[in-house]
């Protein structure tokens, strides 16, 4: 099956439609994202990110001693805001510079999802969804 590009389409559907198609057209094209980097920190790993066009968020959790933003406390517990405006459905790690496990301690909510570490020296990025 050959994919039309979208624009070809614009004239014959209404805008919402429009806009439908466009989106599929992105996904049929490959051009599915977690997010975007968009700064390392001094060890030269991706540390910020924008948002991609998935339904989750990448953050950069930083070991307690670091001068990451979002970091553990001296225990391992952080409390994160997520910023997806939902409860999220859970987290992946999709980067580490140790040995570490993360768990939620509580129930996430539309605003915040609270976690800890089994090594707050530890250096993660997660993906929350």
């Amino acid at each position: 099956m050959k994919n039309i590009p979208s624009q070809h389409m614009q004239a014959k559907i209404t805008p919402e439609h429009l806009r439908w198609a466009q989106s599929v057209d992105v996904v049929l094209g490959g051009n599915v994202d977690m997010g975007v980097p968009t700064g390392k920190n001094s060890a030269g790993i991706y540390n910020t990110f924008s948002a991609g066009n998935s339904s989750g968020v990448l953050i950069r959790v930083g070991a307690n001693s670091s001068s990451e933003a979002v970091k553990w406390d001296s225990s391992g517990n952080l409390t994160l805001n997520h910023a997806l405006g939902r409860q999220p459905i859970g987290f992946k790690i999709v980067d580490k510079d140790g040995t570490v496990d993360v768990w939620r301690t509580a129930v996430p909510t539309d605003k915040q999802i609270t976690l800890k570490s089994s090594s707050p020296s530890t250096n993660v990025t997660l993906y929350v969804f």
